[in-house]
């Protein structure tokens, strides 16, 4: 899989959270599955770059925030971008939880990792093009 096709599934990812997200339904279970679409979206985001400039991806989803940073420390993004580290480690945090339904989440929950996932999307697509 190229880079290019890992930032594509991140981008449906996204659409699909904002989608479930704003469906006109109201059940316990809508804001959980955005919010684990969400948490998606910002994982395949990261297998991009990482695919990108390393050639690789997390054996493990716990190691993606750890391979981020290395993006960062090896110059391929910009040290402002560390910051997205704790997007990243917040999604895989929740994870198991979104994934298995091991809890509910609010409205609040999946709308704050929409966002976050959002910027973290944007931020690997302007890092993937090429600079002139």
């Amino acid at each position: 899989m190229t880079y290019l096709d890992h930032l594509e599934q991140a981008k449906f990812w996204l659409s699909a959270a904002k989608y479930v997200f704003g469906l006109q339904v109201e059940t316990r279970n809508k804001y959980t599955v955005a919010s684990a679409l969400a948490i998606h979206a910002a994982i395949k985001a990261n297998d991009s770059l990482t695919t990108r400039f390393l050639g690789r991806v997390a054996r493990r989803h716990e190691d993606a925030p750890a391979l981020f940073l290395e993006l960062v420390r090896r110059n391929y993004l910009p040290s402002e971008e560390a910051r997205h580290r704790d997007t990243l480690a917040e999604a895989i945090r929740e994870k198991s939880a979104a994934d298995y339904h091991a809890e509910f989440f609010s409205k609040q929950d999946a709308e704050d990792l929409i966002r976050k996932a959002e910027k973290f999307v944007e931020m690997t697509e302007k890092h993937q093009k090429p600079s002139r």
